[in-house]
């Protein structure tokens, strides 16, 4: 068992060395997908705000149009009121004209309100789209130096991981299995005890664990953290 422990030694050393490097490259794509989300989000708010600024154009022109027709109408009752024959004609000409009147104010006070609102949202949509732009801009450069970094990345981890597959090799596939669970959840998944503490969570060991490590006759871990421990006299021989 010691040359299988001694190969998990190096490959624990190796992976470790190689930590960063892996934990950048899973950031990476992390990063660019809250990127992508971000401009998506953007656009998606775009498009809602221009479909209610054309709803608002919309109901303008619409308002317009009654407006104009109001306006008419009170032409009409005007004309009519002076063509009056009658008191009873009369004050019907009169509340017509009062009629419309009060709905042209009412078209008016809408406009100016639709207008205004327009413009706000006219304002809000320039800048919606300067930031969507400016989102999209940082996507794409990110995008393109992420290439660059990832390449060179997967370069430097080629090189620091180079004889791997050859210690996994020398070990038996049970201990692979528990080592790479362990690494997923903890840095540093193999420690190697120099005396009776483990050096990762502090913690003194049992006595008899310290012997049965110098053995290394078989795989041990520490009984507080979990950790793979192999005493450092294994490797030194």
């Amino acid at each position: 068992m010691r040359e299988e422990l001694v190969a998990l030694a190096k490959l624990a050393e190796m992976d470790d060395s190689a930590r960063d490097i892996e934990n950048e490259l899973k950031q990476i794509p992390e990063h660019l997908e809250e990127l992508r989300t971000g401009v998506q989000t953007l656009e998606s708010m775009l498009a809602q705000e221009r479909e209610q600024l054309n709803v608002a154009r919309q109901l303008k022109i619409e308002q317009s149009g009654e407006l104009k027709e109001r306006t008419e109408g009170l032409q009409r009752a005007r004309k009519k009121a002076a063509q009056a024959t009658s008191a009873r004609e009369a004050d019907a000409g009169e509340r017509e004209i009062e009629a419309n009147r009060r709905a042209i104010k009412e078209r008016e006070d809408e406009l100016a309100r639709i207008g205004q609102a327009i413009e706000a949202k006219e304002a809000s949509l320039a800048e919606r789209e300067k930031d969507f732009e400016e989102a999209k801009g940082v996507l794409q450069s990110e995008e393109e130096s992420s290439k660059t970094r990832i390449a060179e990345l997967e370069v430097e981890r080629g090189k620091l991981l180079n004889g791997r597959d050859e210690l996994v090799v020398k070990i038996p596939k049970t201990v692979v299995k528990r080592y790479d669970r362990l690494r997923t959840g903890i840095p540093n998944a193999v420690i190697i005890i120099k005396d009776g503490t483990c050096s990762a969570c502090r913690m003194a060991l049992p006595p008899q664990l310290g012997i049965e490590l110098q053995r290394a006759d078989a795989l041990h871990q520490c009984p507080h953290c979990r950790r793979i421990i192999i005493h450092k006299k294994v490797i030194e021989d």
